[in-house]
This record gives C-alpha cells, structure tokens and sequence, in this order.
C-alpha cells in the first residue's frame, strides 16, 4: 500500500471483472475509490481490458442497482432483514431440511468464488462441514470439460494446458475470440503476426482475427472432434509427426494410426463443410512450422464431443512435439494452499448427483450442476431440497430456462449471494449481497491458467452499505448451525495467513510483492524428467482408464444429437444450426449490462444472421425475429452479417431481453464430463 498527497492511498488489488484476475491498483480518498490503473508489477495486469476501464469499475462498485441489505421474501414481497434474522431463518431451515431429508439435499453452486480461491475453499468446507457432497461450480459450463480433456491424456492431476508464447511460430486459434475474451492471449497473438509467424483460426464466426489469419476454416458446429481427427490423419499419413516423441513418450500410437484412416479429409469435409485441402494446408502449416501452440476455446467444450475434441487436441500437440514446450502449450502445477477440505465428514463420496459422470468427481473434485435439476424435478438419485447460489445466474446460464426455472421454483429454500438482484435473485427465499473484490482482501491462483503463481489483493473500501465478504457469509450461517468450531478465523487475513501455511510463506511476502510468487520456475518439457502424471506414466493416446469407464478410449467424433444429419427430420421444422454464447469484450457471461459505460457500446441482444438466408426468410437488417427451438421462443433483433454461414445463427448468452438458453436442449450432454450443446441446436427464425 502507497500513500500519496492528501491522504490518497494507493492500494494493490485483483480484478475480479472476469475470470483472468489481472493485477490492478486501486486510488482511494477519503475512504472512496476514485481511479485505477494497471499494476506494473503483475504479469497479468501490465495493461487492462476494457471492462476494467476506471469509469466501468467506478459505475460498478458505486452502482444504484447494489444490494446492500439482507433481504428475505415474505408472502411474495422483499423485506430488509437484518444479518442475524438472516442468518438464523437460513440455519433454521438448513437444519430442519438435513433432519428431514438428510444433508445430501442440499446442492451449493459457486461461480464467483472461483475467481478467489479463499472463497472456494472455504464453499468447500462449508459443504463438507453441512455433510454433503453436492459441491458444484460454473465450471461444469466453463473450462472443466478442457481440463478432463487434458488431465486424461497428459497428467491425472487436472492438467489444463494453455498456449505459451515464448518464440511461437504458429497458432492455431479454434473455437475462442481472444480479442473479445483474453487480451493477453490477444497480445500474444499479435507479437506472433509482428514476428511473422502463421496464424489459423477454425470457427463458425468469421472472428476479427478471421479476417488477418493465414488459413481460415468456417467449421460447422459441433464438429470440431472430426476436424482434429483428419488433421492427425493427415499429419500421420504425410509423416509429419515427431518420431522421437512419439516413440519414448506415448501408448497407443499404433491404434491411432488404424483409427485415423476413417477420418481422411474427403470424408471430414463431408462432415465440417471445410475443403480438405485447408484441411490439409491447416495440418502442414501447423506441424511444420515449430514451435507452434493451440488456443482452445469455451466453444469447443459444448457439445457432446467435447472432452474427446481436447483429447484430440492434446494428441495432435504431443505428436507434432508442442507438448509441454517453449512456444507450444504448457501446463504448470498450482500453488500450494492447506487444504481446507474435511472429507472425512463426507459418507459414500463417489455416490450422488451426477454418479453417472465420475471424472467430474475424481479429476474436478465436484459434482455436476448438469444433475442438480434432474434431482430437484425428478428426485434421481435423491431429492435436492435446498440450493446456496453464490456469485452466478442459473437463469441465464443454464440450458433449457424454462426447466431451470421449474427446478428453482421447486426448492423448499433458496439462498441467492450477489452483488445484484440477479433472474435467479429474483425467484429466491434469502438474497445475501457479498463485497465487491475492491472491499475484501483477494487470493488468487493461476494454476488453471499454467501458471504456479498466488497473488493477494489487498482491501481498498469499505464494504458498500450493509454487505460482507462473502466467505464471511457461510462462515455466519454455520456459527448459526453450531459449527462454529471449523471456521475459526475473526477476518480475511487470518484465513489468509492460514491457506498460506502450506506453501511456507507468509501474507507479509505478497504484500510486498504485488506481482505474486511463483512455486516453481517455468521449466519446459517437465515429462522429460518426470514424466508424464498418468498410469503409463506417458501421453495417453489410447486411454484404457476411459475404456475401464466404458468410454471410447480414441477420440471419436459423434454426430451431435440434434442436427441435419442425426435429426432430418427435426431439421425440416427448425433448419438452422444455433450457436450460442460468442465473447464480448464489454461482457462476462451475464455481468456488465447494468454498468452504462460499457452497455453503451453493445446496448441490445441480436442474432447473427447471414444476408441471403435473411432474404429467403424476408428479414431485413434490425427486423424483430421469433427464433424457436423445440424448447421454446426468443425474441431479438436481427443483425444481417456475411460473417455467419448461411446455414447458421447465432446469439450471444447473459441477455435478460432475449435469454437465448431458453433454446438449447438440457438432454444432450458429452458421456463425460455432462456438458450440454451450446453450440449445435436446431432452430427456426421467422419474422414476428
């Protein structure tokens, strides 16, 4: 912490903005946040997005829309609360639903605490503690199904692999928008272009990056597995591979070779509606120019296939000799906490929500929020009577609204933790407003990122009106139930200064190092001294841990569920393939539409549409269109743009006008991981 003139102090925080946690400080006066720039010292924070602009955090923190009291709902209507009247109607209730039902009818679901992670591991125990072990996070829509995709092939830990940038000579950017999502990677990318490297980007929107790549490929939705397949078939068959690596560091090589015959680019072509020579060129370019790295993005996790397309993907890495490398993609393990977990109060651990997906459990150590419908509607395999939703919105996250709402609806006690009267706020018994990350004390670490780094954000305010950080929230609401005893700590540091015990350092060290502490130095190729963290203890090409799981140990593409192949005749009802969910800049997910700065620059929902399908439909540029799925209808504003092919739509998610998750369908999920299809449902637009 600095000072400066006139009491101006200057503090060194984490942005909480999205998932990234770029360092930031923080100008504070008389007790009020008034600017904030960049920290210099921080290898995320040298320069911000524009989310975190100073006037957007300002409009943020400072919000009308803030809750700042407790509320409880009483025949229909809000009423302000105190703490403790809160406190005691939750424990109350928690505790007559555990006697009544048993405690696995409570389910938590986290998306903010993952941002900290203080805040997770004290959600952790606070479900531990309550004995149940439905401990759920956004991460079952996020970034999980990568990391099982990764873990399964290259480190049983929970790998997940990002791009380095170190002397990369090509990048592959597939199913992500940096641009819009990660500006940091976006940076990279263009020290690439500078450098004259190779730039491929494979999406079914021409991206801005689209537009300067080398090779741009327009893939349909949902076929990413089956582009991945034919870039190794042609990769094996040009012998383009690295023979060394692939000789002493892989299982399963020679099965690849007979399994990738069936996926040549003739026939992928058929599949993905790209030409099998950029099929090819794709292939050649990647593998020949080295190092080379891979960004993959959210929209390759959605769908049915998407552990088996980062399987794909981690194989296609490994065999070009990317793997763990400068300039290629890397993974790092994370920085050491005490674990706060207490398992042992926790009986049958393996059984529950989501039993059916037990790679959720054994590599994300959580269940799946896929399940927690299921259970709550159809009692499988237990009821759900009670839900804790910390720092998400359900309502506009979840596939198929109507049911998630039907689901919330149903709950004997709902308990919503926000900053805002969220659509999920909005159908609770208890919303509990948290701190804002500039009024608490922040832990991050980076380990998803590849990175072995901790950093601690310092508080800069005061908590706005009545609000409280909110792992002190759970920590209140067991002190109600008389459990008390597990969460000793009086504030933020001391939980602190305990998570920090593991790692033998002390919170003193991070204060005076704003830019955080790395457990480990970077070190590349890491396998080649340890080898590799799976049964093998090489790349797992070939995965008899998946095939003891009776899941297919090579990756294999399934035609999604509901297309104009699986579903002809679906498809003469709805003929479009929706995609869902594009990047924003302005946006996370369902956050930033109430900060007037940014809402300014994309002020209202719109479907992308291609020109002449508009023409054939008779829509013309800003139309009001219906788009219907077998789900349900939207309505929304028609945006006419060659940049979508003619036989696809699509419709950015996190709108309260138009909810386009009321159209995907809660059924189709990947065998794996349980992710649902964002990405390749089928739809009709009409004029309305």
């Amino acid at each position: 912490m600095e000072r400066g003139k006139s009491e101006e102090k200057v503090v060194n925080t984490i942005c909480k903005m999205c998932m990234l946690g770029c360092g930031m400080k923080a100008y504070v006066k008389g007790g009020k946040l008034i600017n904030i720039t960049p920290s210099e010292e921080h290898i995320l924070g040298r320069t911000h997005c524009v989310k975190a602009n100073p006037q957007a955090i300002l409009e943020y923190v400072y919000s009308p829309e803030r809750l700042t009291d407790p509320l409880r709902k009483v025949n229909g209507e809000w009423k302000k609360v105190s703490w403790d009247e809160a406190f005691d109607f939750i424990a109350r209730e928690l505790s007559r639903i555990k006697r009544e039902w048993g405690a696995r009818a409570l389910a938590f679901h986290t998306g903010n605490a993952f941002i900290s992670t203080l805040t997770e591991k004290v959600a952790r125990r606070f479900c531990d503690v309550y004995e149940t072990p439905n401990f759920t996070s956004g991460a079952s829509f996020c970034f999980y199904s990568k990391r099982y995709g990764h873990s399964l092939t290259v480190n049983h830990r929970g790998t997940t692999m990002l791009p380095n940038w170190r002397g990369t000579k090509c990048c592959i950017v597939w199913g992500g928008n940096p641009k819009e999502s990660t500006h940091m990677a976006a940076q990279g990318i263009s020290h690439l272009q500078e450098q004259g490297g190779k730039l491929i980007v494979i999406d079914p929107r021409r991206i801005e990056l689209a537009e300067q790549a080398d090779i741009y490929a327009q893939i349909r939705p949902g076929t990413d597995c089956a582009m991945a397949l034919g870039l190794i078939n042609v990769i094996i068959e040009e012998k383009l591979y690295d023979a060394d690596f692939v000789r002493d560091w892989t299982v399963g090589f020679d099965k690849l070779v007979e399994h990738v015959k069936q996926y040549t680019p003739e026939v992928v072509e058929r599949i993905i509606w790209v030409p099998a020579e950029t099929i090819r060129d794709i292939a050649r370019m990647y593998a020949t120019n080295k190092p080379a790295n891979i960004f993959e993005g959210i929209k390759l996790d959605h769908g049915i296939n998407g552990v088996q397309t980062h399987r794909a993907i981690a194989i296609l890495i490994g065999i070009c000799g990317n793997m763990d490398a400068e300039g290629g993609n890397m993974w790092a393990e994370g920085f050491p906490t005490t674990n706060l977990r207490l398992s042992e109060r926790v009986p049958h651990d393996n059984e529950g929500i989501g039993e059916e997906y037990p790679i959720s459990n054994m590599i994300g150590r959580e269940r799946t929020a896929m399940c927690i419908s299921d259970a709550i509607l159809e009692e499988k395999p237990y009821p759900i009577r009670a839900m804790i939703v910390q720092g998400t919105n359900p309502v506009e996250i979840w596939p198929n609204t109507s049911r998630t709402i039907e689901a919330l609806k149903k709950l004997e006690l709902l308990v919503v933790v926000d900053l805002f009267m969220t659509e999920t706020a909005e159908l609770a018994h208890v919303v509990l407003p948290f701190a804002s990350f500039l009024e608490d004390w922040q832990m991050k670490g980076y380990g998803p990122m590849g990175l072995s780094l901790m950093t601690i954000g310092e508080k800069a305010i005061e908590p706005i009106g009545n609000s409280m950080p909110d792992w002190k929230i759970l920590t209140g609401i067991m002190e109600k139930m008389g459990y008390g005893e597990y969460f000793p700590w009086e504030n933020t540091t001391d939980v602190l200064e305990y998570l920090l015990k593991a790692s033998n350092h002390m919170l003193t060290e991070f204060i005076e190092k704003p830019g955080g502490l790395f457990s480990t130095k970077f070190q590349p190729k890491k396998y080649v001294k340890d080898g590799f963290n799976t049964p093998s203890g090489k790349l797992e090409i070939y995965s008899a841990f998946l095939e003891g799981l009776g899941q297919e140990p090579l990756p294999t593409f399934r035609e999604p569920a509901e297309s104009p192949v699986s579903r002809p005749d679906l498809a003469e009802t709805y003929p479009l393939i929706l995609t869902t969910g594009p990047k924003s800049r302005y946006y996370t997910h369902s956050q930033g539409r109430n900060i007037p700065s940014l809402k300014k620059n994309l002020p209202e929902p719109f479907i992308e549409i291609n020109p002449e399908t508009a023409k054939s439909l008779g829509i013309k540029q800003g139309d009001i269109v219906a788009v219907s799925s077998p789900r349900g209808t939207i309505k929304i504003k028609a945006k006419l743009t060659e940049d979508i092919h003619p036989r696809v739509v699509s419709i950015m998610h996190g709108w309260r006008e138009a909810n386009v998750n009321y159209l995907p369908d809660h059924k189709a999920r990947d065998p794996i991981s349980s992710y649902p299809q964002f990405t390749a449902s089928l739809c009709r637009v009409t004029k309305a």
